[in-house]
């Protein structure tokens, strides 16, 4: 959601004071280190915030477009399975923020500077190199995550209007974002947050109620259920993307500054998973429940009478008319993401700006890098228009290192350092854990991709 992105962004431009350097991009991930020897003034605990509002802003972060393709993939893993992988995908994205809160304490307590970003973190365990590592890491993470944001707008064009296909509906996106991507104020787009969290409340009654609608209306037929899952192969890609609608470790540093009592941040965390893990199993069982096995990808093209949606079904059929709950959700998605995707960027562009002293001199390499940066992410949406076999990928390959490798790596390298930091059998399961994800999971993930290319050309 858009809260999540202004979160990382909590950034203010402060003056230089004689006799000590300032941090220009304060909260944004990867800014350079100008430490002075005292930080900068924190703000007052009246303006700080409460364990509640928190785990509030957590649960905001969490649930954001990813949460479209849930009711697909529990319908994959079958009633058994899907519930409790989707339950256990919160435990694991608990876990892994857990160990990045221990290592932000650490650090504190070995640098007397509490961490403002997670780059500040894998500085002092990993030194400048990993820190440059990470950062890029992210930034790359974030320029693919805005693809599929593109790539959703397009699909929920096409449902507006069927004669829009969804790669034009992504560059009538890009279109529309141009202006605010370029954006150099960050205030002008965090006026508008409040659309994050009427959208995702959005999402949910859309998605309970569409398959609530799709149990009455559709024939049994169109909406086979069952116990199992339909291909063992495919489990491990299948809950990374679970995990991926979780998530928040890469925002955690900010929060806990911005928090009256940091320590209470571990309470923050587990209350805001279990609160996102009892709505998504709520929501995606309803939404299986409705639709079956045959719930889409992308659960608004399920949204319409039988036999489905425009592009859903074979040409020589007559789609069903579309549920007047697919546009309201529908329009939700696309009023979030409008004003996600230049939240987004901007992390990006104040990223890579602190991070590299030729972006900040230069105006005209600048303006390169961030027309490199809005072509990328477009390029990703464009080229491989397939909501669900891309967000896979990005799970397996992107989120698994950011949520499990990173989170474990800077625990590991803390306890070499001697650091009193908990790593133990737990750790070691999460670790085993990634490494299936990323290989066995990838593999799966890069053969539907290439199942879904090879059908869409042919």
């Amino acid at each position: 959601g858009v809260d999540e992105e202004v979160g990382v962004l909590d950034a203010e431009e402060l003056p230089e004071a004689e006799g000590e350097a300032v941090v220009l991009i304060d909260g944004a991930e990867g800014a350079p280190s100008k430490e002075p020897a005292t930080r900068a003034q924190e703000r007052p605990d009246a303006e700080k915030i409460t364990v509640r509002q928190a785990a509030t802003n957590l649960i905001t972060c969490m649930i954001g477009a990813s949460v479209l393709s849930l009711p697909h993939v529990v319908s994959r893993c079958g009633w058994v399975l899907g519930p409790l992988f989707l339950s256990i995908a919160g435990f694991v994205s608990c876990r892994g923020c857990l160990l990045v809160n221990q290592a932000i304490d650490v650090t504190f307590a070995m640098t007397g500077v509490r961490p403002r970003n997670i780059g500040d973190v894998a500085e002092a365990c990993f030194g400048p190199i990993g820190r440059t590592i990470l950062v890029n890491f992210t930034c790359f993470f974030q320029i693919a995550k805005c693809g599929v944001y593109l790539l959703v707008i397009g699909t929920n064009l096409h449902f507006w209007d069927s004669n829009v296909s969804h790669r034009t509906g992504t560059l009538i996106a890009t279109m529309v974002c141009l202006r605010l991507v370029f954006l150099r104020d960050i205030t002008v787009i965090s006026r508008w947050s409040v659309i994050g969290v009427v959208a995702a409340v959005f999402y949910l009654l859309t998605i309970a109620t569409g398959g609530i609608e799709a149990a009455v209306v559709l024939p049994p037929e169109a909406r086979p259920r069952g116990l199992w899952p339909v291909r063992n192969s495919e489990l491990p890609a299948l809950f990374a993307v679970m995990l991926y609608a979780y998530s928040p470790a890469d925002i955690l540093p900010v929060m806990k500054s911005e928090m009256r009592d940091p320590s209470q941040l571990s309470s923050a965390l587990w209350y805001s998973h279990a609160g996102v893990g009892f709505i998504y199993v709520g929501l995606s069982a309803s939404g299986y429940f409705g639709w079956g096995r045959r719930v889409e990808g992308n659960v608004l093209e399920s949204m319409c009478d039988h036999p489905g949606c425009p592009g859903t079904i074979p040409g020589d059929q007559r789609p069903g008319a579309k549920w007047s709950v697919g546009y309201v959700l529908s329009f939700a998605v696309v009023s979030n993401l409008m004003v996600t995707i230049p939240v987004v960027m901007y992390c990006v562009f104040r990223v890579l700006e602190s991070q590299y002293s030729k972006l900040q001199s230069s105006r005209v390499t600048n303006g390169f890098m961030r027309l490199a940066v809005v072509l990328g992410a477009v390029s990703l949406a464009v080229c491989v228009p397939f909501f669900v076999q891309v967000l896979t990928v990005l799970s397996t390959a992107l989120l698994v290192s950011q949520q499990i490798f990173v989170p474990v790596a800077l625990t590991f390298a803390l306890k070499r350092q001697g650091a009193s930091v908990r790593c133990a059998a737990p750790e070691a399961c999460l670790l085993l854990l990634g490494v299936c994800l990323f290989v066995v999971g990838m593999a799966g993930a890069l053969r539907n991709l290439k199942e879904a290319i090879d059908k869409g050309t042919s």
